[in-house]
């Protein structure tokens, strides 16, 4: 019997609490909503870092960052971090996928470690034939502006055929990955192969310069309390002012506009997933997939009267959606309760395909028990932070503690993403990570920080016989 296709879609930064899918008051998924009835829905579903490198690394191996090694993100990356990734043998989905003859398929540019054991690897726009629009200079930027005109989505999608018949492409946002995602599945459908397809997108992700005028209206009312220069200001480090302005906030002219606009995002990206979703159907692709949708982390967006993008390990940047969809294996329009994690995705996903992972070292759990009874036996979530020297967070029951052992341990190079080295926070109460309890609750913080550095020691005890055994 045919393996099914498998097809993991991460969008880049979306974040749990604003998706109508989990009751935010804004329609912002309506799509995903419906989808998520042929499927199952995850609600205490976490990342288990904060930003992009090692979040999909640790989508994509089952095991923690501090296991893979990959504790950091971009130009931060180390090269000792990169030689613990192969020292501890750290594998990937593609890997055992493709000794079980699947075409393993990678529309994502991060490149290094991350195409490991694909048969096709890379951005969207290498798919793309260069056309009059992409001889331009600056041919993109003008369809761009003229794609942000559109009234509506009939004449967004009437101006966006017509940019694409001669030439444009964006590597980032989901037209045109989407897109090629489709033609690549078409193509390839026919070698008799099962597919698995990893799609990174950007959409959710600063900045929301690319967002039609007509779908930025439906969630923005025009108020304007504070400008986005003048909380700017407030920004005491320099180089995360011109960030702020110069990339992530670029476009926005105030503060009240950045979480419409970011609504706005996850509505375009749930706009375009219909259209794939669709295209799977059309093609007879749907009914013999497993469709895994996620956030590599969540946002932040304003904090404390500033812009602080998506570093810290904040409710809003590690609590993140999870929706599987599996038609030939699993039933649908169910919701599975309890903690679970990205280290789960590869003995999830690998197990409702069939494939064995052997004595592979995972951190993750296979959820299917977890979907037949409605709920995930898990103790507690762990979470890590690439942007602090030392900082984890662990949360159990009601409870979350953030903790560095020492100040310097808990600093960013930002000086943003830091309330105190010790954090804890009743989550039942305070969802949002604002009401730091950590003076009034010595034993409860002293018992999670024993159970946090126990569980600490341990995957570091792991990690080393993963390096030393043959």
């Amino acid at each position: 019997m045919r393996k099914p296709n498998i097809i993991i879609i991460v969008s880049d930064a979306l974040r749990h609490r604003n998706l109508s899918l989990y009751g935010y008051n804004r329609n912002t998924s309506p799509y995903l909503e419906r989808l998520a009835k042929l499927g199952v829905v995850f609600e205490d579903f976490y990342s288990t870092t904060d930003q992009t490198d090692p979040s999909f690394t640790t989508i994509m191996s089952g095991r923690y960052p501090i296991i893979h090694g990959i504790m950091r993100h971009g130009p931060d990356v180390t090269e000792e971090d990169v030689s613990t990734f192969y020292k501890t043998k750290t594998l990937f989905i593609t890997d055992f996928l493709k000794e079980h003859g699947y075409i393993n398929i990678g529309l994502d540019w991060l490149g290094r470690w991350h195409n490991r054991s694909y048969n096709i690897y890379g951005p969207a726009s290498s798919h793309v034939g260069k056309r009059l629009l992409s001889r331009i200079p600056k041919g993109n930027s003008v369809a761009s502006r003229l794609l942000r005109l559109a009234r509506s989505w009939n004449s967004y999608h009437r101006t966006l055929n017509l940019m694409v018949r001669i030439g444009y492409s964006d590597d980032l946002h989901s037209p045109t990955i989407f897109r090629v995602a489709r033609e690549l599945i078409r193509k390839y459908r026919s070698h008799g192969r099962p597919i698995f397809m990893l799609i990174h997108i950007w959409d959710t992700h600063t900045p929301f310069d690319y967002l039609p005028s007509f779908l930025v209206s439906e969630y923005y009312d025009g108020s304007c309390s504070e400008t986005v220069e003048e909380m700017s200001r407030k920004i005491q480090n320099s180089q995360w002012r011109y960030l702020t302005l110069k990339y992530h906030l670029k476009g926005v002219k105030c503060v009240d506009e950045v979480e419409p606009r970011y609504n706005a995002a996850i509505r375009y990206f749930d706009h375009f997933l219909e259209g794939f979703v669709e295209g799977l159907i059309d093609l007879n692709v749907f009914e013999d997939s497993i469709l895994v949708v996620t956030g590599d982390h969540g946002e932040n967006l304003i904090r404390n009267g500033i812009f602080i993008g998506h570093g810290g390990l904040f409710q809003r940047v590690i609590r993140v959606p999870l929706v599987i969809v599996a038609p030939g294996v699993l039933s649908g329009g169910r919701t599975v309760k309890g903690f679970a994690q990205h280290v789960d995705i590869l003995p999830t996903v690998l197990g409702l395909a069939g494939v064995d992972y052997g004595k592979y070292y995972v951190n993750g759990l296979d959820l299917l028990d977890g979907i037949n009874t409605g709920r995930v036996e898990r103790d507690e979530v762990l979470a890590f932070s690439s942007t602090a020297k030392k900082r984890y967070a662990i949360i159990s029951g009601k409870y979350k503690l953030v903790y560095s052992p020492t100040k310097e341990d808990s600093l960013d190079k930002y000086g943003i993403w830091s309330v105190s080295p010790i954090e804890l926070y009743d989550l039942s109460k305070d969802d949002d990570d604002m009401y730091n309890i950590a003076q009034d609750n010595p034993d409860i913080v002293n018992d999670l920080i024993k159970r946090l550095n126990t569980r600490i020691k341990q995957l570091q005890r792991d990690k080393l016989r993963l390096i030393i055994q043959k």
